[in-house]
């Protein structure tokens, strides 16, 4: 039976949670999904002037987990980011972190995710600085994801690089045809910056440890990374970066889970199709509905954490030397910078909700805001909007317990 992953939620959450210490950004993107658009997190009624009609519209979550709440902050993500892409070609750079630091990452998530983007991002300007490659700073645009396209642990960092920079004189020096820097070279500085940082935090002991296991555990693991093949991946050059910016934008906002993406729900099984990278075949994932909840929540990513870096032209601190080299790219250059996303042939987002009465056609006016629900489905006292303070929003699950342990799952 075809399902969402919001009635996935309300139907089973209560009986996942029931013996699990949920971590308490779990319980609030499980809590935003459950809510999102409903009586719990409050709403506001429109009504026509003259009376013809009335539509109550609840409030979105917001939260970055839900697919339900990602197409306004995807186009609006879209409108900041394509105007900003310097008309030249494009390469698109991912950075893996191996498995063997899963379950590390999983207890120290927010600094584990910086030293991701610092390794990255160091390794890919010192190698473009240098005069055998590129000899200039690129622009570089990153995003991390946590996820495979099952659902699997997987962090790892999608760069979208210019295939050229400018030097010291701010001249532009276009890549060579095809051809960023080395490979070997990239993975092995980012492999080396990534395993000296760990070792140095592990050993000023500035990381949380699992449980069972110690320092000397995971030195011993640093230490034989060196040897170990880490994946780290350079594109062919796209014309524009457009195609890997909405890529990105897909996952920047929005979750692991898009609302168009098919669920079905029988017998306790959730089935969701995916395209094996492997050999581009359509395949079939079925998980009991219990392992893909608390896949889904796996991914939830740490409060008020940054998932978008901008570095070299493309970072905030550069943008007169941005503006600058783009002036000058787009009177050489044969890529155009499109400013708007119908001139880059991307659709618009359109509310589902209308604002207008279908009678006489008047615009809806705002007349009455609802409170959030209590816990127990109790709904708070209706407000007016001109003649009170708009009410202060509720906790959906009042005082979470603690997460005693280190842990970030």
């Amino acid at each position: 039976m075809s399902s969402s992953l919001q009635n996935i939620f309300r139907s089973h959450f209560d009986t996942f949670s029931k013996d699990r210490d949920l971590h308490p950004r779990e319980l609030r993107a499980a809590n935003a999904i459950i809510g999102c658009y409903s009586a719990v997190l409050g709403g506001h009624v429109m009504s026509c002037p003259d009376g013809h009609e009335s539509q109550t519209q609840y409030n979105a979550c917001r939260h970055r987990s839900c697919p339900k709440c990602a197409d306004r902050p995807k186009q609006q993500w879209l409108e900041r980011e394509l105007p900003k892409l310097l008309p030249c070609e494009h390469f698109h750079v991912v950075f893996t972190l191996p498995h063997a630091f899963l379950l590390l990452w999983e207890y120290n998530r927010a600094k584990l995710n910086q030293l991701l983007f610092d390794c990255a991002r160091k390794s890919l300007l010192a190698l473009c600085a240098d005069e055998r490659f590129m000899g200039g700073t690129p622009g570089i645009l990153m995003s991390l994801h946590t996820w495979g396209r099952t659902l699997s642990h997987h962090p790892h960092v999608h760069c979208l690089v210019s295939a050229g920079g400018t030097d010291e004189n701010g001249i532009w020096n276009p890549s060579r045809e095809k051809y960023l820097v080395p490979v070997k070279a990239l993975c092995a500085m980012f492999r080396g910056k990534m395993l000296h940082a760990l070792k140095q935090l592990i050993c000023e002991r500035r990381l949380a440890l699992p449980t069972r296991h110690n320092r000397e555990h995971w030195l011993q693991i640093i230490s034989s990374q060196y040897r170990q093949h880490w994946n780290v991946s350079i594109s062919e050059p796209y014309a524009h970066g457009r195609g890997v910016t909405q890529y990105l934008a897909r996952y920047v906002k929005g979750g692991p889970l898009s609302k168009e993406r098919a669920l079905q729900l029988k017998s306790g099984q959730v089935s969701l199709g995916y395209t094996d990278h492997r050999d581009q075949g359509r395949k079939t994932l079925v998980l009991t509905v219990h392992e893909f909840i608390a896949r889904v929540l796996w991914h939830a990513p740490p409060k008020g954490q940054h998932l978008v870096r901008h570095c070299g032209l493309y970072a905030s601190s550069a943008i007169r030397h941005h503006q600058r080299t783009m002036r000058a790219l787009q009177f050489r250059s044969k890529f155009k910078a499109p400013t708007t996303l119908a001139a880059h042939g991307l659709k618009q987002y359109r509310p589902i909700a209308t604002n207008a009465c279908a009678t006489c056609k008047q615009p809806l006016l705002r007349k009455l805001s609802l409170l959030p629900t209590h816990r127990f489905g109790e709904i708070s006292k209706v407000v007016n909007p001109t003649t009170s303070k708009p009410p202060r929003p509720m906790q959906l699950t009042p005082n979470p317990p603690l997460h005693t342990s280190p842990t970030g799952h």
